[in-house]
C-alpha cells in the first residue's frame, strides 16, 4: 500500500508556482493528497490529473468563522486519509494545517516558510503575526525555509530554534524549470514586434504580486528618474493586482511621466522576461526570490533591493546588482548603468544563467524533495 502525503496550501496559486514540480514526482510514488481552496485560483490541469484534490475553504485573510471551519474540514480529512506526512506552504495554511494535524495524531508535520510577513509591521501586528509563525513552527516536526538566509533570520527571530529550520537543494522551493525559462531570441523578436520596441533599446521587468512589499511604488518613482535621463526606455509591470493598488499606481506613473507599460498576471512569465534586458525587484521581504531565478535561467541580471533570501538569489555585481533597501535614487542609478552599458549587463546575464543552471535547476530541487521523503518515510516504516 502506498504511504499517503497530504499537502495544505492557501490557493492554487501558490501551488501552481512552488509544488508543482514536487506533487508530480512524488504522485508517482506515494499517494498524494492536495487540501486547497480551489475556487481562489485555477490548479494547473496536470497537478488535478495525478493528485486527489480536496476543496478547503481557507481565506487567504483572517476570517475568523472561515478559519474555524477549514480547520473542521482538514481535520476530518486527516482522519479519513490518515496520512503519514501533512506538508503545509503559505501562512495561513500552516497555521490551520499543522494544527489540524496535530490534533488528528499525523506522525509527520511539515511547513515550508517563504517569507514572513511580519517583516515590515510594526507594534501589536507584528507580535501577533510573528507568534503565529512561531506556533506553526512549534506544532511542526520539522520545519523549512527556502534560503539559507531566511533560516538565519528564522533562528535569530526564535521563530525556530538554532538548527531547526532546513533548506532543502540550493535554495528556493521550486528551482527553475529550464524547459520554459531560457534565452529565446525568437520569442523576444516576436514580442518586441507586438509591441513596436526595438532590439536595442533597453526594456525593464518586473514580475510578481502588486503589493506594496514588493516596492512597486519605489520602482514606479525610480523608473521616473531613469525616463527624465532616458525618455525612450521602457518598463513592464507584469503580476496580478492583488491589493487594488493598479489605479495608484498608474496614477502616479502617469504623473511622473515615467514610460510604463502594465500587463496583467500572466501564465506565461517567460515571454516577458525573454523579451526584456534587465529584471528589476524591489521588494522589502522575500522568502528566496524565485523570480530572480527564473529571470537569470532567460539570461538577464537582476537589480533588487538587499534583504534576506534575495542574497541568496543574487551574486552581487557577478549576476546582478543590489541596492539598499528603500533608497530610491541608487535603484535608478542602477537601471541607469545597466541600461547604457551593453558589456556590464550581458556578462552579469550570462553569469546569472550559468549559475541557474548549475545550482537551482527544478530538476535538482525536486531530487532534493523526493531524496528526503524517501528517508522519512523509510524511518517510519
Amino acid at each position: 500500500m502506498k504511504h499517503s502525503l497530504i499537502f495544505v496550501a492557501t490557493t492554487p496559486f501558490a501551488v501552481n508556482a512552488f509544488l508543482r514540480t514536487h506533487l508530480l514526482g512524488l504522485a508517482r510514488i506515494y499517494g498524494v493528497t492536495l487540501c486547497v481552496n480551489t475556487a481562489a485560483y485555477p490548479l494547473a490541469e496536470d497537478i488535478a490529473h495525478v493528485v486527489r484534490v480536496r476543496h478547503i475553504d481557507i481565506a487567504r485573510k483572517f476570517a475568523p468563522w472561515r478559519d474555524l471551519r477549514a480547520l473542521f474540514q482538514l481535520i476530518r480529512c486527516f482522519r479519513e486519509i490518515r496520512p503519514s506526512v501533512v506538508h503545509s506552504l503559505t501562512p495561513k495554511a500552516g497555521l490551520l494545517g499543522m494544527l489540524a494535524a496535530r490534533l488528528a495524531g499525523v506522525p509527520w508535520r511539515f511547513h515550508t516558510f517563504t517569507g514572513q510577513v511580519w517583516v515590515n509591521r510594526k507594534g501589536v501586528a507584528r507580535r501577533l503575526l510573528k507568534a503565529i509563525d512561531r506556533l506553526i513552527a512549534a506544532l511542526s516536526s520539522r520545519v523549512f525555509a527556502d534560503s539559507a538566509s531566511q533560516c538565519r533570520f528564522l533562528e535569530h527571530e526564535r521563530v525556530a530554534h538554532y538548527g531547526g529550520v532546513i533548506v532543502l537543494g540550493n535554495g528556493s522551493i521550486a528551482g527553475v524549470d529550464l524547459t520554459r525559462f531560457h534565452s529565446d531570441t525568437a520569442a523576444r523578436a516576436v514580442m518586441r514586434a507586438e509591441l513596436d520596441i526595438p532590439d536595442d533599446m533597453p526594456v525593464f521587468v518586473f514580475v510578481g504580486r502588486l503589493v506594496r512589499d514588493k516596492g512597486v511604488f519605489d520602482l514606479v518613482e525610480a523608473f521616473a528618474l531613469v525616463n527624465a535621463q532616458h525618455p525612450q526606455w521602457e518598463l513592464w509591470m507584469v503580476g496580478p493586482d492583488e491589493d487594488g493598488l493598479l489605479a495608484a499606481l498608474q496614477k502616479l506613473g502617469a504623473h511622473l511621466k515615467a514610460r510604463i507599460r502594465w500587463f496583467c498576471s500572466t501564465p506565461n512569465p517567460e515571454r516577458f522576461m525573454a523579451a526584456a534586458d534587465v529584471f528589476v525587484l524591489p521588494s522589502y521581504r522575500e522568502g528566496f526570490g524565485s523570480v530572480v531565478i527564473e529571470a537569470a535561467a532567460c539570461g538577464i541580471p537582476c537589480i533588487a533591493y538587499r534583504i534576506d533570501g534575495v542574497i541568496d538569489a543574487i551574486v552581487d555585481r557577478q549576476t546582478g546588482v543590489f541596492v539598499e533597501k528603500g533608497n530610491i535614487r541608487d535603484l535608478a542609478d542602477a537601471m541607469k548603468w545597466l541600461g547604457s552599458d551593453d558589456s556590464a549587463r550581458n556578462a552579469l546575464g550570462e553569469a546569472a544563467r550559468a549559475r541557474a543552471v548549475r545550482e537551482f535547476s527544478s530538476s535538482s530541487v525536486s531530487a532534493a524533495w523526493l531524496g528526503f521523503y524517501a528517508a522519512i518515510i523509510k524511518a517510519a516504516a
